[in-house]
């Protein structure tokens, strides 16, 4: 049931969807989400910032990325840089005063690493098993981990490993690069439980923070191993001090040592200073980690409390929160917790340890009683926590500032990008030299050569299966990046020249196939639209008019092609679910380059009543004409009616399709210009898909091999420039009926040595 007021946002953000002169803005579809940025991002505040970019270049559709992606993840932004919170502040303060209830947008952080000042802090060692305190810690000038370039995350290791190389005494240690560490330190850090790994959260890769992985990631940790520093995982630095036992307030002791001699390096070695502002403290990646950026925490074991129905609230009203010992995102099996401060920002480091000594005093007291079998009743915390305490009175930070938020750092360290180790097209193409001469130009739309090469950095490739690890953002990206595009274009097997199409089904000759050994065909060709930019830079608003051109066209299809669209958001789970219908992209290549950004917006099908046809809108091309059935002459005939039919629909709606002579029909995906086509068939091949030489064979043959939607495998053309659809069919008819022979021969037992020789030559 929808009440009035929301009745009324979700009328007023419908409007900002749709002007009414028929063209779509950018504003976010937040419809069921529930992070803050969904509960202050108003079409007001982001008409007012849509157009607004940080001295480096940050974004508000950058900074909500994450949020618009993962519907349900706590804040849903991330800064970008130091400026992000001043200059989006309408936003930005809205969601800290949120995330950090109580603190106003007028108030004035406090800062106290006085721990001295700690009352108690020796915890039960057995309830407590492990005792906890990290912040995070972030350089000034440079960009946040969202948007940070490879030559700015270098200078930040290089910053950072400078100071950290000078500590003495107990907090002397040394460094292990993610890059170059050996497979014996990896191990011993595993061990030790230093490893932080590459990043799979959801939001941690749609913000993009595990670009370039290792890429200037590593970990530096004392003799002792009790004091660490993470570079580059989520913030620039990660400090932290811990030890086994309940003594939390040594464990403080350290803390704050580490921080204030690292401070102080930075600032004697080079003149650099870790960000801060007056209002929220220390400026970090992520709104929650503002403030202190503190967490302090211990494992405890309490079996008995956390069975209680009343743990939830005991936490709450005493400002904890639990994980489960594996990470933010794990749950407890066995009673043990990891329980930590929820605050951030308003409390000094002082308050906030505090609160968690008292908070893990008072559970271990009710665990106590839990076991004894008696009631905790009148202990149970109120609002005012474990043990309430006078506010203390703590000091802004009055750190004589070195530069000014907005300054500027200019990186020492290269932005090339090291792909010494990769197995794709990019690296075999793009040398230092290449990577200058190209790195300053921009297209109209403001597509750069990083944007175009992440997924190929990001994805290192396996040898023998070496993807493009290129991808392009407009059209323009052709042209403007040819000395790159070209050379990857012809290696992917693309022959550039005079574009040849054919879609006369009379010429494909026989398309019989084994039907043991064949199933289901599919037959897809992409087309783009020219005036937009391609999936993996595209915004909502061109995404939303592309979603109407191409639902438009397919429309007015008639005959046996008549049919309606769907969106992907309204569509429901049985529909999804069709032979004919696309998934949630999960490739990772696909989800590096960001063509599943803002899932499902502007997504959908149309399908004929038979379901043997459809129109895909914005899954990774503009539009993607499918046919499918069980014979591969019927299936053609349909795609070739279709394809004809939709091309003509568009055109009539005066609207061009991008397509040139020399590399026919263009789209993001440089192993898939031309006809653009991707002829597929479902295969039993278990002999043929399990071969050593499989990759070989299939490479000869000029075909790929993928995991189709029921996770049986599909055989599919692999070239699609330079030849015909008509040719390119044939192709994939030639070469299964190859493998089928394979397949036969193997499964027989008589081996099938001279086939696989001549599948591997290509003379079949």
């Amino acid at each position: 049931m929808i009440t009035g007021v929301a009745l009324i946002i979700q009328t007023v953000r419908s409007y900002y969807r749709k002007m009414s002169s028929g063209s779509f803005d950018r504003y976010p579809d937040m419809e069921g989400h529930t992070h803050f940025v969904s509960k202050n991002l108003t079409p007001e505040i982001y008409n007012k910032l849509k157009d607004l970019k940080t001295k480096s270049g940050y974004t508000i559709d950058k900074c909500i990325q994450g949020g618009i992606d993962n519907p349900n993840f706590s804040v849903g932004a991330t800064g970008g840089d130091e400026e992000t919170y001043t200059l989006f502040g309408d936003l930005m303060y809205g969601i800290i005063e949120g995330r950090h209830v109580g603190f106003k947008r007028t108030d004035i952080h406090k800062s106290d690493m006085d721990s001295s000042k700690l009352i108690g802090g020796d915890l039960d060692p057995n309830y407590v098993l492990s005792s906890r305190v990290r912040t995070g810690r972030s350089i000034r000038g440079y960009s946040l981990s969202p948007f940070i370039t490879r030559a700015e995350r270098r200078d930040v290791q290089d910053i950072l490993l400078k100071a950290l190389s000078n500590l003495e005494g107990p907090l002397k240690g040394k460094f292990y690069s993610l890059e170059t560490m050996t497979p014996q330190d990896q191990q011993q850090l595993i061990d030790d439980h230093f490893l932080f790994e590459k990043p799979t959260d959801t939001f941690m890769t749609d913000t993009g923070m595990a670009r370039d992985w290792p890429d200037a990631r590593g970990i530096y940790h004392n003799d002792d191993k009790n004091f660490l520093v993470w570079i580059n995982e989520e913030d620039h630095s990660r400090i932290i001090s811990m030890q086994k036992g309940g003594n939390i307030k040594q464990v403080f002791e350290r803390f704050c040592a580490g921080i204030n001699q690292v401070e102080k390096l930075m600032a004697e070695q080079g003149g650099n200073e870790f960000m801060f502002n007056e209002h929220i403290g220390y400026v970090l990646t992520c709104p929650s980690n503002l403030g202190t950026g503190l967490r302090g925490g211990v494992h405890v074991k309490i079996p008995k409390l956390s069975e209680h129905p009343k743990f939830d609230e005991i936490l709450k009203n005493c400002r904890l929160q639990k994980r489960g010992t594996g990470g933010e995102t794990t749950t407890s099996t066995d009673g043990t917790f990891d329980i930590s401060n929820w605050d951030r920002v308003g409390k000094t480091e002082v308050e906030l340890v505090q609160l968690v000594i008292d908070g893990v005093e008072l559970l271990i007291k009710m665990e106590k009683r839990l076991e004894k079998g008696e009631s905790i009743d009148d202990i149970l915390p109120g609002p005012d926590g474990a043990c309430p305490r006078p506010k203390a009175p703590g000091k802004a930070l009055d750190i004589k500032a070195i530069h000014d938020y907005k300054w500027r750092a200019t990186p020492k360290a290269s932005n090339f990008p090291k792909l010494h180790k990769h197995h794709n097209l990019l690296a075999k193409v793009l040398t230092e030299k290449l990577y200058n001469d190209l790195k300053g130009k921009e297209t109209k739309s403001g597509v750069t050569l990083d944007d175009c090469i992440q997924t190929g950095v990001d994805n290192l490739g396996e040898a023998g299966a070496e993807p493009v690890g290129v991808s392009a953002g407009d059209e323009e990206c052709f042209s403007m990046l040819s000395a790159l595009f070209d050379p990857v274009i012809a290696a992917a097997g693309g022959k550039a020249g005079s574009h040849v199409s054919s879609l006369d089904g009379s010429k494909l000759g026989s398309t019989d196939l084994d039907k043991d050994l064949v199933g289901d065909c599919q037959i897809s060709a992409g087309r783009n639209i020219r005036g937009f930019r391609l999936s993996p830079s595209i915004d909502r608003a061109e995404r939303r008019n592309v979603e109407k051109i191409v639902s438009d066209a397919a429309a007015s299809l008639d005959g046996s092609l008549k049919g309606k669209y769907q969106s992907l958001k309204n569509m429901s789970d049985a529909d999804k679910n069709r032979p004919i219908m696309f998934q949630k992209i999960s490739c990772p290549h696909l989800l590096s380059a960001g063509v599943r950004r803002d899932w499902p917006d502007a997504r959908g099908a149309f399908t004929n009543d038979g379901s043997d046809f459809a129109v895909w809108a914005n899954e990774v091309d503009h539009a993607r004409v499918v046919a499918r059935g069980q014979s591969l002459s019927a299936v053609f005939a349909k795609f070739s009616e279709g394809l004809t039919k939709f091309d003509a629909a568009v055109k009539k709606a005066g609207k061009e399709l991008m397509c040139t002579d020399r590399l026919g029909n263009l789209g993001p995906r440089l192993d898939c210009l031309g006809t653009s086509l991707q002829a597929s068939v479902s295969v039993k091949m278990p002999k043929v898909c399990s071969h050593a030489k499989v990759k070989e064979i299939l490479a000869g043959l000029q075909l790929r091999k993928e995991v189709g939607k029921d996770g049986g495998e599909v055989i599919s053309n692999k070239c699609t420039l330079g030849s015909t659809e008509v040719d390119q069919v044939k192709c994939l008819v030639s070469g299964v009926q190859h493998l089928c022979k394979i397949e036969k021969a193997l499964a027989s037992g008589k081996g099938a040595d001279d086939l696989i020789s001549q599948a591997v030559s290509g003379k079949v």
